[in-house]
């Protein structure tokens, strides 16, 4: 199994076992794996510190759980020196690029994912009869009694109320970057590997995890494809279309190194012995460009400029956008046909900018005092 939990003796945790041994039969990824097993080591050192044993935490339990959530500062967002006074505030707006830096406390729908793990795992224990009475994790109105549930696929589903704890969500537009701010990025880069990495992820649209995925055997430089493993795609390959210019940048990079077997990743370390790159290494290459530019450049922004770029041109349709930017649903194809604000302002430009109508002339051969009676004015 991927993930499984231990406790401080290192002995394993049966009951969240048990768990991950039934997701991971029921084919879960290893990613949701990871991410539902720090949820439950999260849940079981809350519970530790106060002294409550699993099968015992009611509501209260979870309740406190999840203020603890809303009053901590999430310790990865400290980065740096805490003394660093050039560090912007969290939650501000970078002017470059018009997107907010992340706040310093936990995103809502992390603590949402969590309250769904929480439910989901006592949900198994109690179908299991693992030891507790009750799921502590309330569940919505809605939930309970799903009346009109058959109704949903034709018309236009009714907004449900939050379960309690669920955090309220804030939809964001994506932002896709500026002509001017990509150039200024992709001049800022200072290796071959670099700048094929970036040409190779707003060409093609590529997730972090996909571009890590590249392997040499997964280059085809004849019809300039490549293979790469999707998200969740457990181990499947989709072929996906690289410009001719981000193949290049690919191809003055592989020159620099010698030739290596098939299996060998595409994205190498560039220091001391070649490793594999890691996420956070590929974030390192924008950190260095952000500090120059003033900016807050992430890798998924080429993904959502590629995405952008598709959904204004006129000769695509959604459905090939939806198969071009690999997305399971086309609910989320449809977040990038919404105007963007540089649109609406040109709009609003024009609209005031816009010329009044000339009014209307009768023709000829009608009496002025004919009209004037019949239409209350004179022409």
């Amino acid at each position: 199994m991927p993930w499984r939990l231990v406790d401080e003796s290192g002995a394993g945790v049966n009951h969240v076992n048990l768990w991950l041994a039934d997701l991971f039969a029921c084919d879960n990824s290893p990613a949701t794996l990871r991410a539902y097993a720090y949820d439950l080591l999260s849940w079981s050192r809350f519970l530790g510190a106060l002294q409550v044993s699993w099968t015992q935490a009611t509501r209260g339990e979870v309740r406190d759980w999840v203020r603890w959530y809303r009053c901590r500062a999430n310790p990865q967002r400290r980065r740096g020196s805490s003394a660093d006074t050039h560090r912007p505030t969290p939650g501000s707006v970078n002017e470059r690029t018009g997107k907010a830096y992340l706040e310093s406390s936990y995103a809502r729908s992390s603590m949402n994912r969590r309250l769904s793990s929480l439910s989901g795992f006592y949900e198994f224990a109690l179908e299991s009869d693992l030891g507790p009475l009750i799921n502590p994790v309330p569940k919505s109105r809605d939930d309970l009694t799903r009346l009109d549930v058959h109704r949903q696929h034709f018309d236009n589903p009714r907004p449900q109320k939050r379960a309690p704890y669920r955090q309220k969500l804030v939809e964001r537009a994506p932002r896709a970057l500026s002509d001017d701010l990509y150039e200024e990025v992709f001049a800022s880069l200072r290796t071959n590997r670099d700048r094929a990495i970036v040409a190779t992820a707003i060409s093609s649209g590529l997730r972090a995890s996909e571009l890590l995925s590249m392997r040499r055997g997964m280059l085809h430089a004849a019809d300039q494809t490549a293979d790469v493993i999707p998200k969740g795609g457990n181990g499947s390959r989709v072929m996906v279309r690289i410009s001719p210019t981000a193949y290049l940048w690919i191809a003055r990079y592989l020159a620099e190194r010698p030739v290596g077997p098939p299996e060998e990743p595409v994205w190498l370390t560039l220091r001391g012995t070649p490793r594999p790159l890691s996420y956070w290494a590929m974030r390192q290459i924008l950190e260095r460009s952000n500090a120059l530019l003033g900016s807050n450049v992430t890798m998924h922004d080429f993904r959502h400029t590629f995405c952008m770029r598709l959904a204004q041109d006129e000769n695509m349709t959604i459905a090939e956008m939806q198969e071009l930017m690999r997305h399971a649903s086309i609910a989320s194809t449809t977040r990038y046909l919404r105007p963007t604000v540089a649109e609406l302002v040109d709009k609003l430009d024009q609209h005031w900018n816009r010329p009044p109508s000339p009014q209307p002339t009768p023709a000829k051969g009608y009496a002025a005092e004919d009209l004037q009676v019949l239409f209350g004015r004179a022409f």
